[in-house]
């Protein structure tokens, strides 16, 4: 029976990363009724690492790819840019550590393969292995997340620096945080640049179709198709998911992944007085010890402020203007109170983006149907867990399964969730609770 698709991504045009790259123009959108081996939907990060790895291993498949938008304007371009390394594991424990042990050697291999694809494509993206300050603001929180995580690096042998106010003030100019940790492993890039690289050096066999967003999909039966909103139908062998969030409105992972709303802004450019009085060089990110409530922070190379904060349950994967406003004048307020010495700071660009988490942190992976894999869920590091996710899917669907995947899946796969309106009151006091533990994290 035909699944008909009725949640879309909506492109508001608001991209910050993408408003300060030259413009790009997309490749055609599907048409007319065509024949592949292989169909993978979703050009983000997911999308095109599985496409990649399928050209790699079925040079001789005709493979294609369909991006409901434009490439980079979706949810991969619209993150804030952090390839991290170094898993966050919520306690100590023997299985704990060895299951981040394992969390490592899944990064580590994915961020290798960016790098690789970046200087062989010579990707422009500001690629900077810059490190990353996971940072406390209050003295409960480093106590509560920065011990046990400072234990963690100790127990994979993990080089880190334990970062005092003063010394935070010293090298990020300013003096909000009580402390942090620096660990030297994350990159720090403009990820619309990236992703858009990504897709625009697919192997030659790939044919990717942007504008193409699927609105019917018949996944069984002896002629499995879809169709996207412009009346353009593939027929194909096999299938690949990879729209993160949105997978639930093909009716897959229902019930395993909770969609969460992001809100960014980015300033404009320091000015040189401003500069002086940041008194820090280079480029360098903060993520929060508290992931609810805190904000996520980046100076970039050309020195505009980034800030992310607002984590909102949003099960109709939309929002509205009133909130929107709210969320960017919060943003003001709070890079005001990291920042007092810089003044009035103009923020240039605002936008929104979708994740997905689940319960136990694990992804939504696997075959959901006879001709279909799916792969969602990042749980918040979607630049490298999603690459490896693709990459994994992909060999999965060919009947590989090796150790890499053993690693990946080390927690198992995104466990049930009940559904709403249970779910609603679940999520919402949970982050109610989470809200309330952090409201000094801001």
């Amino acid at each position: 029976m035909p699944r008909f698709i009725d949640r879309l991504p909506k492109d508001d045009n608001t991209n910050g990363w993408s408003a300060l790259l030259p413009k790009r123009s997309p490749r055609p959108a599907l048409a007319g009724e065509r024949d592949f081996d292989w169909v993978v939907i979703g050009a983000g990060y997911a999308g095109l690492a599985a496409a990649r790895r399928l050209a790699e291993l079925r040079p001789d498949d005709s493979i294609a790819v369909l991006e409901a938008g434009e490439v980079g304007e979706n949810a991969s371009g619209r993150n804030s840019g952090f390839a991290i390394d170094l898993p966050h594991t919520p306690s100590t424990s023997a299985a704990s550590v060895e299951q981040g042990r394992r969390a490592i050697r899944v990064g580590r291999f994915a961020i290798g393969e960016l790098e690789r694809l970046i200087e062989r494509h010579g990707i422009s993206c500001d690629w900077a292995r810059r490190g990353r300050y996971h940072a406390a603001v209050t003295s409960q929180v480093a106590t509560d997340v920065l011990t046990t995580y400072a234990a963690n690096l100790r127990a994979w042998g993990e080089e880190f620096e334990l970062l005092s106010r003063g010394e935070l003030e010293a090298r990020l100019g300013t003096s909000y945080y009580h402390s942090a940790i620096y660990t030297p492993g994350t990159s720090l890039m403009n990820p619309a640049a990236l992703v858009r690289g990504l897709a625009d050096s697919l192997p030659a066999g790939i044919e990717l179709f942007e504008n193409s967003p699927v609105v019917e999909a018949e996944f069984d039966g002896p002629s499995p198709y879809i169709r996207t909103s412009s009346g353009g139908l593939i027929r194909f062998g096999k299938l690949i998911l990879a729209v993160n969030a949105f997978s639930q409105s093909f009716g897959v992972f229902r019930d395993r992944q909770v969609p969460v709303l992001l809100f960014a802004s980015l300033t404009r450019p320091l000015t040189p007085e401003q500069q002086a009085k940041l008194g820090t060089d280079g480029n360098w990110g903060i993520t929060p010890a508290h992931g609810v409530a805190g904000s996520t922070l980046r100076l970039t190379t050309d020195k505009r402020l980034l800030i992310r904060q607002g984590f909102e349950y949003s099960p109709s994967l939309d929002t509205n203007e009133t909130r929107r406003q709210a969320a960017r004048v919060q943003h003001a307020e709070l890079l005001e109170r990291r920042f007092p010495q810089l003044g009035s700071l103009d923020i240039e660009h605002f936008w929104m983006g979708w994740l997905a988490v689940s319960h136990n942190h694990a992804p939504a992976f696997g075959q959901v149907s006879d001709n279909v894999y799916a792969a969602a869920c990042c749980n918040g590091a979607g630049i490298v867990r999603h690459t490896a996710a693709g990459m994994l899917i992909a060999e999965l669907a060919l009947g590989r399964h090796g150790e890499l995947t053993d690693d990946f899946l080390v927690q198992g796969t995104a466990s049930y969730i009940p559904p709403r309106p249970l779910r609603d009151i679940g999520v919402q006091w949970t982050l109610m609770r989470e809200r309330a533990s952090g409201r000094h994290e801001r």
